[in-house]
Formats: C-alpha cells, sequence, structure tokens
C-alpha cells in the first residue's frame, strides 16, 4: 500500500512537472506573438497561447497576470462593442492572478486596468460603481511596490482622479500629483505625460502641457511598449498641433 501511494505521488509530481514544463515553452511563444501585438493576427495568436498555457498550469501566476494584459491590449484595439466583453476576460484572468499570489503586483495592476476599462466602456451607474474596484486593485499594487510596472498604479490614479466626479473623489491637484510620481519613477514613460498634458489643457496651461508633449515626441521607446509609445506620440502630434492652432485663433 506504501508503495502504491508512492508510485502515485511520483506519477503526479511527473504530471504535474511535465504540464508546467509545456507551460513554460507555451509563454515563450505567447510572448514572442505579443511582442508583435500591433498587427491583429499577432495579438490573437499571443492571447491564443496565454489561454493554452493557462489551462497547462492553472497555477501559474506569470501566465495569469499576461493573459489580464493581453485582453486588456485587445480590448483597447478592437471597436467599440467589443470592448467591454475582452475587459471583462481581463478581470477575470485578473482575480485568478491575485488569487494565485495575493502578494504580485501585476495581478493587482492588470486586474485594476482593465476593472477601469470596463467602467469607461459601460454605463453611467455601473461605471461609478466600478471605481472603487479600481482604487483597491491599483492602490493595492502601488502598496505592494511602488514602481510596480514602471510607476503604472500612479499613472492610473492620476488618469482615475482626472476623470471621476468630485463626489468620487476627483481632484485635478491630486491626478497632477500621481502624474508627476509616476513620472519620476518611470522618465522614459510617454503615457503619463500624455495624460498630464490633457490635465493641464484642461486648466488652461498650455506651456506645461506643451512642454511635455515635446518631451513624449522626443521619447525613444521602451523595447517593451514600442507600439504604445508610437501611439503616444500620435496623440501628442495632434495635440500639440490643435495648442498651437487655438494660440493662432487667439492672437
Amino acid at each position: 500500500m506504501i508503495r502504491m501511494k508512492l508510485m502515485i505521488a511520483a506519477i503526479l509530481m511527473f504530471v504535474s512537472q511535465t504540464f508546467a514544463q509545456d507551460a513554460t515553452a507555451i509563454l515563450r511563444e505567447a510572448e514572442q506573438h505579443y511582442q508583435q501585438r500591433e498587427t491583429p493576427d499577432e495579438i490573437a495568436k499571443a492571447i491564443e497561447a496565454f489561454e493554452r498555457a493557462a489551462a497547462a498550469d492553472p497555477k501559474s501566476y506569470e501566465v495569469a497576470w499576461k493573459l489580464s494584459k493581453a485582453y486588456w491590449y485587445q480590448g483597447n484595439h478592437s471597436p467599440k462593442d467589443q470592448k467591454a466583453a475582452w475587459f471583462e476576460k481581463g478581470i477575470t484572468a485578473g482575480l485568478k492572478a491575485t488569487e494565485i499570489n495575493p502578494k504580485g503586483c501585476e495581478g493587482h495592476f492588470w486586474l485594476g486596468i482593465n476593472y477601469a476599462m470596463l467602467a469607461e466602456n459601460s454605463g453611467k451607474m455601473k461605471a461609478l460603481g466600478l471605481i472603487d474596484d479600481v482604487k483597491k486593485e491599483i492602490n493595492e499594487a502601488m502598496a505592494i511596490n511602488e514602481s510596480c510596472v514602471c510607476g503604472g498604479p500612479q499613472r492610473v490614479l492620476g488618469q482615475l482622479y482626472a476623470k471621476i466626479p468630485w463626489f468620487k473623489g476627483g481632484s485635478k491637484s491630486k491626478s497632477i500629483e500621481f502624474l508627476k510620481r509616476s513620472i519620476e519613477l518611470c522618465p522614459n514613460d510617454t503615457q503619463s505625460r500624455v495624460f498630464l498634458a490633457e490635465v493641464y489643457v484642461d486648466q488652461g496651461k498650455s506651456a506645461l502641457a506643451l512642454e511635455q508633449l515635446n518631451l513624449v515626441m522626443k521619447q525613444e521607446p521602451d523595447p517593451a511598449w514600442i507600439p504604445e509609445t508610437k501611439e503616444n506620440k500620435i496623440i501628442a502630434s495632434k495635440m500639440i498641433e490643435q495648442l498651437r492652432k487655438s494660440k493662432q485663433e487667439g492672437s
């Protein structure tokens, strides 16, 4: 009987190790596709591979949070009527990541991001109901690691406080504070600078907005964020053009 139990334990360990090895190989495949995510076929292949990796190793924290991130990217680049479904998938994967490793900042961060994007693509009442979920997860990520995802929590909170109503804590001064901290933690990031420029435009501080936008245009992309940097430069270019046009019209 003891020998039989030992044999079963050995077989289970072998199967577990085999699945983990398979998941690692599939994860590498998924990451290679994700690097080419600007191409629709590639992000689709990345998601399919991440999903296979999750099936091969359901207890992998890395697979879970990276799947949540991939769903977020697909949601951001899908037609408006399809966005919410992708962000809901991102939430499911993010919840799985935080369940596997409650002390991992990435799981909380991507869960919070997907909550935020679902709120942005939902009706007003549902959106208001999701704000506390966003704050909870993003603050948890920041508490675990202030520099999580290159100042990501501060970036998210900066945009959140700029957009939400006052009765939910909205504050332009808080927004600027968080965005400046994000830039301190990750000077090469372009997203926080675009968000900060948008807040300055809302405040009528065109010179400060242009300062941030010009820095975006000069920034060499981080290899991990090449598609996002390209997108931010397009946004920055359009904002610069609009600000210059407004200045000329006001002269």
